[in-house]
């Protein structure tokens, strides 16, 4: 077998660290010793053995999900990749991988990372031989695998392993932080990170797994006495005196491992050149740690990912419903699901990764000054029109001059809106007030430069003031939404645009038919009760109101209550295909504006993703994007109607599910499948039709910041949605 090995190590593992780190775990009153000492040449020997037995049954879950789903993972990994494993071990698991990718006939580099010389030699020697795949071995610790990795050509695509669930071998926040020092060191935007993920199982079926019958994990454990011994050259620890004892803590979630002591004793360190002489007592029936190891749900698991910035592309269980491997990558740009600034500002770190999506999304366009949407502006417009509307606030507050050049304040401070019916944009009662529309549009260069002259003014306010006004932050919060409302106006005109070109750093997904159609939706009853709709943040107040209370836009305050009469509504959004069954059964042509069609003779549509158009097979199951009139004719043929405001507020409110993850926030990049049980969905891939008409309420004062926001909408032509797209 052909290989090559690079020692990466930046500095040995020294004695000395290690020596120190025993005794100071051991001096402490709850003891522990390093879990690094039981991975000596016995000790890795011992730890293949274990993954061998029955009882530990990780091993086989992730065989089993390999076997099954080894071609699928290779599907994502690019011709001419970097594949990195952190901690490789013994590649059985591995070669599941590497085989599906010379199946596959794809150029790659994988190489192997392990602390111990001698089983890299061992494993790649056993691998047999590859055409296509070149075999490395890297001798080193994780960290030293960090660092050579982030060295790879930064237009390189990389695929890193961490299996074994050996994530579970830190703590939670250790392991959080791990997972985002490989994502923010080891990886550009569109590179993958493959995850193996032990669940929160039985308690039983854990226990076992860690204390076999055939005492090879004690042996495992024990052995690290004797390397304790080694390490310091001195025969400090007698083996008699110590037993192995494990349990399951289940209230938090993890096994753990100790060493017991069977009678009082002391430890005796002999002096050295770097330490005095040092004598540790042990009582008996003390416990000293030597491994933990964390079992994960599905919430714990997806909030790591969430803190290290990291999008899923899929998951995969094993046939017992014990064991995952989470496939997740590195977006060009993430939005936290969790967050500590939502009733504060915007952090800094929020404004760069919503500039990263504004960028991203620019750059989809084959030609900025193209027009996809007839009734909106060319795309130039609304990447001047994001930072002057930015520059424009931020001026006013602070009682200084806009931007130059000072005319991009007059182009680009307000859209276009007309009456679709009767689109003169030039006719104030056909069109809302808006820019004066130039014969020629600016330069790109000159509006990149104003952005970022722009975006340089916002960091002075954050750098320069040391207290934040609520006035301030009312202007902070508004941009900052104003700008996400325009990442969505960004997506609805990129998916209508045929020359679109695909996100750089986004995983295209490998769609899957759905030849299943979910099943017939469930009524929910929804009893009667009082709703609140908004909530209250006077904008008047801003001189007093602490900082804290939770900004809103001028639709939003002030709150009121609302009595609602009990009803009936569906469990979950109407899917394309129902729609679809709908156009044949009454002979309806008219398709909804989100799909293409390719034979409508035949009812033969095709759906549109930013990704380009996909078959109706694959997105059948997606809720229907459609205009408010074609949601009515459905409605109508159903025998139903479509909710009020205030009713799908209350069935929002009445079945929020903890366990389900909205799809919205780029999640996914794409709609997805409604449940396919009889759960119950309330949020996430498309926004949402009321019949709720757009118009005034009591108490409903203009924005004195935006004062057209939401009056100038009041036109009878307009209605509410809820909800969020993905």
């Amino acid at each position: 077998m052909t290989y090559s090995i690079v020692d990466i190590r930046r500095t040995e593992i020294s004695k000395i660290w290690l020596k120190n780190s025993i005794i100071n775990g051991l001096n402490q009153s709850t003891k522990s010793i390093p879990t690094i000492v039981l991975y000596d040449e016995l000790g890795l020997q011992y730890f293949e053995k274990i993954t061998y037995l029955k009882e530990y049954y990780l091993t086989d879950a992730e065989i089993d999900i390999l076997k099954n789903k080894a071609d699928r993972i290779s599907d994502y990994i690019p011709e001419g990749s970097f594949v990195i494993e952190l901690g490789s071990g013994a590649l059985r698991k591995t070669k599941l991988i590497l085989d599906a990718i010379e199946k596959q006939k794809k150029n790659v580099t994988y190489y192997a990372l392990d602390l111990m010389e001698d089983e890299l030699k061992r494993s790649l020697s056993a691998l047999g031989e590859y055409q296509y795949i070149k075999l490395v071995g890297l001798w080193g610790t994780y960290d030293d695998g960090i660092v050579y990795t982030a060295n790879f050509p930064e237009d390189s695509h990389k695929t890193i392993l961490w299996m074994g669930s050996s994530i579970g071998n830190y703590n939670r926040d250790e392991a959080a932080n791990f997972v985002k020092t490989i994502q923010d060191k080891a990886m550009n935007p569109g590179d993958l990170l493959l995850v193996g993920v032990d669940r929160r199982n039985n308690p039983d079926k854990i226990t076992i797994a860690y204390n076999d019958p055939s005492r090879t994990t004690e042996g495992f454990i024990m052995n690290g006495l004797n390397h304790i011994n080694a390490i310091f050259n001195q025969p400090i620890i007698d083996r008699n005196n110590f037993e192995y004892f494990a349990k399951y803590n289940d209230s938090l979630g993890r096994h753990e491992a100790y060493y017991k002591i069977k009678n009082d004793t002391a430890l005796e360190f002999e002096a050295s050149d770097d330490n005095p002489k040092i004598e540790i007592k042990l009582k008996k029936d003390e416990l000293i740690n030597i491994e933990y190891s964390y079992k994960y749900s599905k919430a714990e698991i997806s909030d790591i990912f969430d803190f290290s910035f990291l999008s899923y592309v899929e998951s995969w269980p094993d046939s017992q419903s014990c064991y995952d491997i989470h496939l997740v990558f590195k977006p060009p740009f993430y939005f936290k699901k969790k967050s500590d600034s939502y009733e504060s500002v915007p952090t800094i770190e929020e404004w760069k990764e919503l500039w990263k999506s504004t960028d991203t999304l620019m750059n989809m366009a084959d030609s900025i000054y193209d027009k996809p949407i007839e009734y909106r502006h060319p795309f130039i417009f609304y990447i001047g029109h994001i930072p002057a509307f930015l520059d424009i606030h931020l001026a006013r507050y602070f009682k200084q001059d806009v931007t130059e050049p000072h005319n991009f304040a007059t182009i680009f401070e307000r859209g276009i809106d007309p009456d679709i019916d009767d689109p003169d944009i030039n006719d104030p009662k056909k069109c809302n007030p808006h820019s004066i529309v130039p014969d020629n549009w600016p330069d790109l260069n000159s509006v990149l430069s104003f952005r970022d002259t722009v975006r340089q003014r916002l960091m002075a306010v954050y750098n320069d003031q040391k207290i934040i006004p609520r006035s301030l932050g009312r202007v902070l919060w508004m941009t900052f939404e104003h700008e996400v409302m325009h990442v969505e106006t960004f997506l609805y005109m990129l998916i209508q645009y045929k020359n679109v070109r695909l996100p750089k750093g986004v995983i295209i997904p490998r769609w899957k038919p759905s030849y299943d159609q979910v099943p017939k939706a469930d009524l929910i009853t929804i009893p009667t009760q009082t709703v609140t709709l908004g909530h209250d943040d006077d904008e008047c107040a801003d001189d007093t109101d602490p900082l804290s209370l939770p900004f809103g836009w001028d639709n939003e305050r002030p709150s009121r209550k609302v009595t609602v009469q009990s009803f009936k509504i569906q469990s979950r959004p109407v899917t394309n295909g129902e729609y679809l069954y709908f156009m044949k059964t009454t002979i309806n042509k008219g398709y909804p504006s989100s799909w293409i069609p390719v034979d409508p003779s035949l009812f033969h549509y095709k759906v549109r993703t930013i990704f380009g158009p996909v078959d109706m097979n694959v997105a059948v199951n997606w809720p229907v994007m459609l205009s408010q009139e074609q949601a009515c004719r459905y409605a109508e043929w159903t025998r139903m109607r479509l909710p009020t405001e205030e009713e799908l507020r209350c069935f929002y409110d009445l079945h929020k599910r903890p366990d389900f993850e909205s799809n919205v926030g780029f999640s996914y990049w794409h709609p997805t499948d409604v449940p396919h049980d009889k759960n119950v969905q309330t949020l996430g891939s498309g926004w949402e039709w009321t019949s709720t008409e757009w118009n005034t309420y009591p108490g409903f004062e203009k924005s004195k910041l935006y004062p057209g926001y939401s009056s100038d909408f009041f036109d009878g032509k307009h209605a509410v949605i809820l909800g969020g797209s993905w």
